[in-house]
């Protein structure tokens, strides 16, 4: 590893005569303290607050050894229980260096993708479709939605789908909402900025994807100006949300031979840090992704978002999106329509007066519409939408404008399953 550090920071830095500081850092503090603050460093770069990379680096390493040669004439300190010592760290890398892994699956070895996703888009896993989200006005703590899973020749699996529930009859955990979908979003995005760490298993071939998540930063990504104490705990619970929140998908129902019913979550665990750092508390979030959504990000089985999905403030709207991206693309340019009738009940929509009146369906639909703006698919086509007066109903109208461009490698999915939504 040594090699490996030593040559990155050459690279980053572009300071390739401190070669010899650097290695006498790395002998002298050990790999960890120095990959800490090479991990510092490249988080400040990010945030453009350092514009000196080799003074900044040189700086931290010259503090620490200058630190742990005052700390050579001390008295050693009584002993501090194990579970406290590593517990506040200087920077994300460090906070979770160390922690263990599930050993059933055998040895892990960490992995990032050869050819990581664009850092401009969200990888979307296919599976999640906009029934995996609800309107914050559903007070329901579980339901049953009928899943629709659409592959891009256009063929589309309705599965019986329990939201809120590990399994049939067991405890309600409650529903995800949009608010959750957009955190979601964001968070794929933050795992692709960081390389799309991973880990694979080498018993099983197991895959299980993580990142590192700044509350404040997902609360900066997710469009928020002004947010204080109460704001960020709550988008901490709600990442929380993410993983104790369950469903249940009933294959069996649908007559296959040996079908096996799953449930799941969409992340496998959260872990949480809290120091203070520049006067402010900062939490930080080791996040793991689920198995099966790790192996539908790893087998690129996505499609890309924008970066600007998580800003559609409309719930309404966002769910929309989710629910017509996909269909859009099947159709190739093709104009598609639905009353709002059949809209409502396509996407699950928690009872409301505002259904059963024709007037009441077409403001609330062309209200979604107005926050949406103008919407464009990775590959630049704008989304054409309106509401027009069908024989029955008013129905909402969408088609794709303008020639497809290519989109790059590292977001294109297998054939048969990128546009499923």
């Amino acid at each position: 590893m040594e090699s490996y550090l030593i040559e990155e920071i050459i690279q980053v830095t572009r300071d390739a005569k401190s070669r010899a500081f650097w290695e006498k850092a790395v002998r002298v503090l050990g790999e960890n303290i120095v990959a800490s603050e090479f991990s510092e460093l490249k988080y400040q770069m990010q945030t453009r607050a350092v514009h000196e990379p080799r003074k900044y680096l040189t700086a931290l390493l010259k503090k620490r050894l200058k630190s742990q040669e005052a700390e050579k004439g001390k008295q050693p300190l009584p002993a501090v229980p194990e579970k406290f010592k590593t517990y506040f760290k200087e920077n994300q890398l460090a906070l979770f260096t160390g922690l263990s892994l599930p050993t059933a699956a055998g040895q892990a070895e960490k992995r990032e993708m050869e050819i990581p996703y664009s850092k401009e888009t969200i990888p979307w896993a296919t599976f999640i479709s906009a029934n995996f989200f609800t309107l914050s006005t559903n007070k329901a703590k579980s339901d049953v939605v009928q899943a629709k899973f659409r592959t891009m020749d256009g063929e589309v699996t309705v599965i019986p789908m329990i939201r809120g529930r590990i399994k049939p009859k067991g405890e309600e955990l409650g529903l995800l909402t949009v608010e959750h979908g957009r955190i979601l979003a964001v968070i794929k995005n933050i795992w692709a900025n960081q390389k799309s760490p991973h880990y694979v298993y080498s018993d099983t071939g197991a895959t299980v994807c993580y990142c590192f998540v700044s509350i404040r930063e997902l609360a900066r990504l997710l469009g928020l100006v002004d947010f204080g104490g109460n704001v960020l705990t709550e988008l901490t619970n709600k990442v929380v949300n993410l993983r104790n929140r369950s469903y249940y998908l009933d294959w069996a129902s649908l007559g296959f031979k040996n079908a096996i019913n799953r449930g799941f979550s969409l992340l496998e665990k959260v872990e949480l840090a809290e120091g203070m750092k520049r006067g402010q508390k900062e939490t930080i979030l080791r996040v793991e992704f689920s198995t099966q959504l790790s192996s539908w990000l790893i087998n690129r089985n996505v499609v890309s978002r924008p970066k600007e999905l998580p800003y559609i403030r409309s719930e309404l709207g966002f769910l929309l999106r989710l629910y017509l991206e996909p269909i859009l693309f099947s159709l190739d340019g093709a104009v598609y329509s639905k009353s709002l009738r059949d809209l409502i009940d396509e996407l699950a929509l928690p009872p409301a007066g505002w259904h059963k009146l024709k007037t009441e369906r077409r403001r609330i639909f062309q209200k979604a519409l107005k926050s949406m703006g103008t919407q464009k698919t990775t590959d630049d086509r704008q989304i054409i939408l309106g509401i027009e007066e069908g024989l029955t109903d008013w129905l909402l109208t969408a088609r794709l404008e303008g020639e497809k461009k290519c989109l790059e490698l590292q977001t294109a999915g297998p054939a048969k399953e990128e546009q499923a939504g």
